[in-house]
Parts: C-alpha cells; structure tokens; sequence
C-alpha cells in the first residue's frame, strides 16, 4: 500500500512545482488563452497546464511501478504520448478536427490492437440483450469507438476553472479503489489503480492553480491526455467484469451500467447538447454556450460553486448506480439510466427558464419602481 502514498505524492511534488515554472514561462511567451466570445473567463491565461500533469503522472509511474508491469501497458504508455503530443500541438497552433480525430483512432487503435488478442478491449456485454461473449471483429470497434468517444466528451468539459480536473479527480479516485479491491496478478488490475493514482497527484496539484479563479487552463494538452486515459480505463473495467471467470465481492450485475455511470457527466452533457444543435437544424460540432456549466453560470452560479455542484451531482449518480448495479442486471438499470438522463435534462431546463422568468419579473418591477420615482420626483 506504500506505492499509492508514493505514487500520489511524487506526481503531486513534481506538478506542483512545476506548475508555477510553466505559467511564468508561458506568460512571458504570450502563450495565453485569449478570453471573450464564447469562453467563460477574461483576460489572458496561459494554457498547456497538461504539460505538468503527463510529467508528474510519467515519473510517478516511472519511478514506482516495476518494469515487469509496465510491460504489460506498454502500447498504452505509447498511445498516451501520442496523444500528449497531439494535444501540445493543438495549444500551440490549432489543428483541425479530422487530424485530431486520426491520432485519436491511431492511439485507440495501439491499445486495442497492440496488446494482441489478449489486448485492453471490451470482451462480452454479459448478458445485456441476451448477448455475452462478442465477436472480435465487433469487439475492437467497439473498444476503439467507446475511447474515442470518451475521450472527446471529457475534452468537451473543460470549459471552466477547476470542473473537468474535478470530475476527473471523483472518476479516477473510485476507478483506481476499484482496481485496487479487485487486484489480480493475471488481469494487471493492480498495476492499472497505480497508473490512476499517479494521475490522481497530478491532477490534484493541478487543482491547487486551476480552481477558480484560475492561474492556468490545462488545454487540450491536459484535457486529451485525461480522457483518453479515463476511456481506456473504464474498458479495462469493463473487461475484468465481463469475464466469466472472475469472481469477487466487488463484482457487478450490471457491469455495463457502472461503467455508463464513471462517465456519465460529460457523456450527458455532450450528448444534450449534440441533440440540441440537431434540433435546431444546427451542425452537432458547432461551439455554443448549451453546456451544464453554461447554463448554471446564467443562473447565477460562479465557477466553484457549478463544479463542486456537478461533482456533487456525479457522486451521487455514481454511489446510487454502485448499489443498484450490485443487484439489477444492465437489462434493468440501463432503461433507468437512460430515463435519469432525460429527467435531469428536462429539470434542467424546467430550473433554468423559471430561474431566468423570475429575473425578468424582478428587473421589470424594479424598472417600474423606478420609472414610478422619477415621475412622482418630476411631479
């Protein structure tokens, strides 16, 4: 248990000094993200703060997780660098969406397909729709379809100070105790919680700059980097659960539905707001302010307070998911899931309307009081 304390406080060590070097050096660069139009913050930030994060996540790793078990991730470590890259790359000067989907596939595709047959993929749905093992064709584009899907719906959260390392945080804190309850030298289940906890420093350190109001954006550098690893660890924990011969008090019944449940914030959001352009008879990849945090900002709401609002609000879902899941098949708790996810948008909606209706009320009643004083003071 000693290599989880060293894991989390040498990434953390080696962020949190980082962390002020980076900012100083981009500022004096102007290498600073640009607020207005559609960003939330204002003035110049500087970005890239993803660069400390993979440094202390690489060392930790590095330094506390013997060779013989980093082997076993190798094509995984490959894939995130390419990915880190990418992502740099991006910061820098802007790529377009076709180039970064391909690294995406690229990346995807080394951890599926690198590790052989016996490779990180999803291998059965165990149960759900009657379907159990999958074929391995459907199996690795299935795997490669739900990384990069993942990976692009925590990209799209990082929209404000301190929410998309915060929701990291919760989901690879519960991914990493999960891994850790069930550690199994045959499934490398072990060796994948200490690749979480590492991140887990990292991303912590990051916080102490990037909670409101903010020093540094983590950027695409960061944000990339995190939700690739969130995907592929999440299939991983599909993978373990979904085999038949694994057996543990820690096992689910409705595996497929805890898995929906690690990332299901920023599933839902860019599925909302996907459905919304599409509506609107707009292209699902244009930039709005359609966003959760968007539109809890419009209420009133200021950064900490919507970030510690939708962690709360993801913990939740995540505790009450774990304790249906221990006894529901995903036959059962998916249509519910999927039924959470229309109530929570329809409430969300139903909030922010009346929420704006009783902002119009009041500012027309102060406007009609003060038309009122002015006409009895002319008088």
């Amino acid at each position: 248990m000693l290599f989880i304390f060293y894991c989390i406080v040498s990434s953390f060590v080696i962020a949190f000094l980082l962390l002020p070097i980076l900012i100083d050096v981009l500022t004096k660069q102007h290498l600073l993200d640009i607020g207005g139009r559609r960003k939330i913050h204002k003035g110049f930030i500087p970005s890239m703060g993803g660069i400390a994060i993979f440094i202390g996540f690489l060392f930790s790793i590095s330094v506390w997780i013997p060779l013989s078990d980093l082997a076993h991730y190798r094509y995984l470590y490959a894939a995130t660098i390419f990915i880190f890259i990418t992502g740099l790359r991006d910061d820098f000067l802007p790529v377009s969406p076709g180039t970064k989907l391909a690294t995406q596939l690229l990346s995807a595709i080394m951890v599926v397909w690198g590790e052989g047959y016996m490779g990180t993929r999803i291998t059965s749905f165990g149960g759900f729709l009657g379907i159990y093992e999958l074929p391995l064709v459907v199996s690795y584009a299935l795997s490669v379809f739900v990384i990069i899907v993942i990976t692009n719906a925590f990209n799209l959260i990082d929209g404000l100070d301190g929410l998309a390392g915060l929701i990291g945080l919760i989901a690879f804190t519960f991914l990493a105790a999960w891994f850790m309850l069930v550690r199994d030298g045959q499934n490398h289940s072990w060796t994948m919680a200490l690749l979480l906890v590492a991140l887990i420093g990292s991303v912590i350190a990051f916080l102490c700059y990037n909670w409101h109001p903010a020093s540094i954006f983590m950027g695409d550098t960061g944000s990339l980097l995190l939700g690739f690893i969130f995907s592929v660890a999440i299939i991983k924990f599909l993978q373990i659960s979904g085999d038949p011969n694994f057996i543990s008090a820690y096992k689910f019944s409705a595996p497929i539905s805890m898995a929906v449940a690690f990332a299901i914030i920023p599933l839902f959001d860019t599925g909302r707001i996907f459905l919304l352009r599409l509506s609107q008879g707009r292209s699902p990849f244009m930039p709005d302010k359609l966003h959760i945090h968007h539109l809890l900002m419009r209420m009133g709401f200021d950064h900490s307070q919507v970030a510690l609002i939708m962690g709360a609000i993801y913990v939740l879902l995540l505790l009450g998911t774990y304790l249906l899941a221990k006894h529901l098949s995903d036959n059962f708790l998916i249509p519910i899931l999927i039924l959470v996810c229309i109530g929570l948008h329809f409430l969300l909606d139903y909030i922010v309307n009346f929420v704006f209706q009783y902002r119009r009320r009041k500012q027309m009643k102060e406007e009609s009081v003060a038309i009122a004083k002015s006409d009895s003071v002319f008088i």
